[in-house]
């Protein structure tokens, strides 16, 4: 008897890993392959690294696997043309049979089950962007943030070091006082002259992941009592909050549990708790949890109830 098989995909922007199940639940194997989010990689680079993340995947038995059913969680896809393009990649994938049951969505949905909220619940991503995103059992969902860096993605770690380099560019002009935080971003910035200012915000405004490197600056002189850092903290913290009350208010959740992932949104410090205390005001009955699974192997369950 052939064993029935799940396959599970959590496809970022700077790596895939996949994880097959069988009908027990039980892993078969892990993998790993490079980006595959559809808005940082092109179909032809999301298919190959699909495909060598499960190039090291043997057979269990004899006969040709085809997967029941797979579920790809990847970042990227918003629209049901989307999910579409990216089933005709993994129709593509050898291990994958003609009748195989396949469920694409956005890595959010993901991160959601990340914590066992595979009925309901609220996910705050907050890393180097953001989104909040929810479902009720009566099958509503709704989404807040996360419109991509161009719009701000107000709270993540991009928001943090834009702040963070606005605040040393009005420091070196002459705007407001320097102090030990303005020169630590100014000297990682390497800002030194007013003639610095224009080349370096647009290199930075340009590469979001370069930008969102100048986070943990923030956190740090905000942890040490900096008024700067601080204030920045305070604002993008209260903008993640914004976000998941959006959520909250357009679902009726009978479990009130909010699933934090991401290494900002899980950081310590006055970040967290501020963060924990702003979500917690907003309905006292929330339960706030980080990841309980890997997004992969959540992936993988999805797959088995899609």
């Amino acid at each position: 008897m052939t064993m029935a098989l799940y396959l599970g995909i959590d496809g970022g922007g700077t790596k895939t890993k996949v994880c097959v199940i069988d009908q027990n639940r039980q892993i078969i194997y892990e993998g790993k392959g490079g980006p595959s989010s559809t808005d940082t990689v092109p179909p032809d680079v999301t298919y190959k690294s699909i495909k060598n993340a499960l190039a090291g995947f043997k057979p269990p038995t004899p006969e040709k696997p085809v997967f029941q059913a797979v579920f790809a969680g990847l970042g990227g896809v918003l629209t049901e043309a989307d999910f579409k393009q990216v089933e005709i990649i993994l129709r593509k994938i050898p291990l994958i049979g003609k009748t195989t049951r396949i469920r694409v969505r956005n890595d959010m949905e993901i991160a959601l089950a990340s914590g066992e909220a595979f009925d309901e619940g609220i996910v705050l991503i907050c890393g180097t962007g953001m989104v909040a995103y929810g479902r009720d059992t009566q099958g509503n969902t709704y989404k807040s943030g996360g419109w991509g860096y161009h719009e701000g993605d107000a709270g993540s770690a991009y928001d943090l070091g834009v702040q963070a380099l606005r605040t040393a560019v009005r420091s070196l002009d002459g705007r407001i006082m320097d102090d030990d935080f303005t020169r630590a971003v100014k000297h990682k910035t390497h800002l030194r002259y007013t003639s610095d200012i224009v080349p370096v915000v647009a290199r930075y405004h340009a590469d979001r992941t370069l930008t969102a490197a100048l986070a943990p600056l923030v956190t740090e002189h905000a942890d040490q009592g900096n008024a700067y850092a601080m204030n920045i903290i305070d604002k993008a913290t209260s903008e993640l909050a914004l976000a998941v009350k959006a959520v909250h208010d357009h679902l009726v959740l009978n479990k009130r549990r909010v699933v934090i992932v991401g290494a900002l949104g899980n950081a310590g410090g006055l970040f967290g708790t501020l963060l924990k205390k702003k979500i917690m005001a907003i309905d006292s009955l929330f339960k706030i949890q980080g990841p309980v699974i890997d997004p992969a192997y959540a992936a993988a369950i999805l797959a088995m109830q899609s």
